[in-house]
């Protein structure tokens, strides 16, 4: 994949992500993730990329993301 491609397919996640709403947008990285996951098809390159992932992002602190005050 090119750089081109790979910023077209990005460009291409933020609008669908932006079109199914804020609220849907988790369930739908998760499908995706799902669906990326059985394409791969190969645990340690998935497991790989998890860990890639998760890299360098601290854990939510409490009540991160709770406009509730």
């Amino acid at each position: 994949m090119t750089d081109i491609e790979l910023d077209n397919l990005y460009t291409e996640l933020c609008h669908t992500m932006g079109g199914i709403g804020e609220q849907r947008a988790p369930l739908f990285l998760a499908r995706f993730a799902l669906l990326a996951m059985g394409a791969i098809g190969d645990a340690a390159t998935v497991q790989r990329l998890l860990g890639e992932a998760a890299a360098d992002l601290a854990p939510a602190a409490a009540g991160e993301g709770d406009s509730r005050q």
